[in-house]
């Protein structure tokens, strides 16, 4: 992939916004995003929002310190619409994900529960506990899949509007971004 020549700007609309070009000291240094114009410090506190995903890694408290995050975030984004628009997306997003989460391990544990609790239960010949356990086997690498990979996509979003590209989410983001436009209008 090449970069964008003379002639081709890097950020589309970036003169009509006012944007300096990328060439210029990173002081005041604004980015298109959109239709909305993003100043450096915006860009690095809009990552941290998809960022904080990371502390799901910890289990147990880490998608709350995520959600926390974002919502002191998205209290004082009032100033600051993109900003606004990432820590609404963010938190939307992790916490859809905490509450998933959450639901999928109290289904996995009633399930393993249900292995255990049906020994004498049969299938013709076979004991009831052996399919449900083999299906409890399988459950698992996609329960860890769905928890790893909701936080990679968060992660990869973060780095995504870091490094000044826009992001959103499928669904959170078309939400966040409808919400603003309500607002404002």
């Amino acid at each position: 992939m090449t970069a964008p020549g003379p002639a081709q700007p890097a950020y589309p609309g970036r003169e009509a916004l006012g944007v300096n070009p990328p060439s210029q000291p990173a002081t005041g240094r604004q980015i298109a995003i959109g239709h909305r114009v993003m100043g450096h410090v915006d860009q690095r506190i809009a990552a941290v929002c998809h960022l904080s995903i990371g502390f799901g890694i910890i289990v147990g408290v880490g998608f709350l310190v995520g959600i926390a995050i974002n919502l002191v975030i998205w209290l004082r984004s009032k100033r600051s619409p993109v900003v606004e628009y990432h820590a609404e997306q963010a938190g939307t997003y992790q916490l859809t994900v905490f509450l998933i989460n959450i639901a999928l391990v109290v289904l996995w544990v009633a399930f393993a529960v249900g292995v255990m609790g049906a020994p004498d239960v049969r299938l013709g010949s076979i004991p009831l506990w052996q399919p449900l356990a083999g299906s409890w086997c399988l459950l698992t690498p996609a329960m860890a899949l769905w928890y790893f990979g909701t936080i990679l996509y968060g992660l990869y979003g973060g780095l995504l509007v870091a490094a000044g590209k826009e992001f959103s989410y499928p669904i959170f983001g078309r939400w966040a971004r409808d919400r603003l436009d309500d607002r404002s209008e």
